[in-house]
């Protein structure tokens, strides 16, 4: 069996810290990414002794020491998607020890990085992720509010699709964390855009696009599709109608016909 790395007096402290506050040690294993059995037994020991720090480790001592594993650290979060031999390579370079590919890989594994696909995502810059969380903050408060939203967008089905798998070095609850995202753009394959609608409790009609979308096609789509949805919901005045950023949505054209029409929408 692998031998777990040894924890800093630190994180020691954290788990008792945790303990003592209550804190089962199912959830301070969670919370702090380190496993139960660990946990288990430094809260065993601190009731026992009253003390946090372990005992001496037996055998040869560990090739890299913590200042090795904080190097090694901000080495991965500089780039994800490094491989364990541009790591290794990269540590010698900075005047480091000269270590082994297996060594780095486990010392990885120690800090709780594991080589993971990295999820698609669409590229968000950080100025409009800052005005999506300002949105979303100003939105917290809302329940009942949501189910007058009147959802709808574009989305286009490609017939061939890049199913190659790009990996990253992340830890356990860094599956969505920004730089562990592999951002999409839109590529060139042929295939075919929908346009669809609907609200909490109802769904709305699915519109084929057979034709490059602008702001005159996007019109009359809520011209001709939109519009009598939304009559049929009854007390139109209430709803919301959310649509994204896009340039046609926001074109001159657009928002006189939302104007003209009453519709409430999303600023």
């Amino acid at each position: 069996m692998t031998k777990t790395r040894e924890l800093t007096p630190f994180e020691r402290g954290e788990i008792v810290g945790l303990y003592k506050g209550s804190h089962n040690i199912t959830n301070i294993s969670k919370t702090l990414d380190i496993p139960r059995s660990t946990v288990n037994d430094v809260i065993v020991k601190w009731k026992k002794d009253g003390l946090t720090s372990s005992s001496p480790w037996s055998g040869r001592p560990p090739i890299m020491n913590d200042r090795d594993q904080r190097h090694l650290n901000r080495l991965i979060r500089d780039d994800r998607q490094q491989s364990v031999e541009d790591l290794t390579k990269k540590f010698k370079e900075m005047g480091l020890k000269s270590v082994s590919t297996a060594t780095i890989r486990r010392n990885l594994y120690e800090l709780g990085y594991h080589g993971r696909a990295g999820v698609r995502k669409p590229f968000v810059s950080e100025q409009n992720r800052l005005k999506r969380l300002s949105w979303c903050k100003e939105r917290k408060n809302w329940e009942k509010e949501w189910e007058n939203v009147v959802w709808n967008d574009e989305s286009q089905y490609l017939l061939f699709q890049n199913d190659s798998n790009h990996w990253v070095w992340r830890k356990h609850k860094e599956k969505y964390d920004v730089d562990c995202l592999l951002p999409t753009v839109k590529q060139g394959s042929p295939g075919i855009m929908v346009w669809g609608t609907f609200i909490s409790n109802k769904i709305g009609p699915l519109v084929i696009i057979r034709e490059n979308i602008n702001a005159k096609k996007y019109l009359e789509i809520l011209q001709e599709h939109l519009l009598p949805f939304f009559v049929s919901l009854g007390n139109e005045n209430e709803y919301i109608f959310q649509n994204d950023n896009a340039p046609v949505h926001r074109a001159n054209i657009v928002t006189d016909w939302k104007n003209e029409n009453s519709i409430n929408f999303f600023p």
